[in-house]
């Protein structure tokens, strides 16, 4: 089965960051009966989904993107509150938030224009920044309230953006997401 390639833009967690992810996910999954666990390694924040691409037109996003993002400045996003996307009753994902950070949204509409003017479709979708956990819940009973009964982090975990990466999935891979490509922001 042959399958394209698809691609996204992304703020991708620092290792470390991932790890204390991983180690609080091991008490999650107990209480929430998920299909699918993400891969820690392929933890990450999605600024953009591309899909599929042609090489010319990746090559174009990346020199308008190189353009543009090494103007940005670091700044620093924090982890704070675990949710769900789909039916209150039966979440097709999980996930974790970032406290909001008008720096982070200034960066993903920056993307966003430059993925325009290579002429990518991008969703519409209000940006709800995330971490995805785990995706199809298998249980019964799920109730928001679940959320709120579980503190995944005992310490608060903040990290510094200097950069944002192009990443390839590997459907058939695990961890499926790829680096290609890091956009990396200005000093200081």
């Amino acid at each position: 089965m042959s399958t394209q390639p698809h691609y996204f833009i992304a703020v991708n967690l620092p290792i470390e960051i991932k790890e204390k992810i991983k180690e609080a996910r091991e008490g999650l999954k107990h209480s929430f009966p998920f299909k699918k666990w993400v891969h820690p390694l392929d933890y990450h924040l999605t600024l953009a989904f591309l899909g599929s691409s042609s090489k010319e037109q990746l090559q174009t996003l990346i020199n308008l993107l190189h353009n543009q993002i090494h103007k940005e400045r670091s700044f620093y996003l924090q982890i704070s509150t675990l949710g769900f996307f789909g039916d209150s009753d039966k979440p097709r994902v999980f996930w974790l938030g970032v406290k909001e950070e008008k720096k982070l949204h200034s960066l993903r509409n920056r993307v966003y224009e430059e993925c325009g003017k290579s002429e990518f479709t991008l969703e519409k979708r209000t940006f709800h920044p995330h971490i995805t956990l785990a995706r199809k819940w298998e249980g019964e009973n799920f109730s928001r309230s679940m959320l709120n009964e579980k503190n995944l982090l005992e310490e608060k975990l903040a990290f510094q953006v200097d950069s944002i990466q192009l990443f390839q999935t590997h459907v058939e891979k695990e961890p499926k997401y790829e680096a290609i490509y890091t956009f990396r922001f200005s000093e200081g």
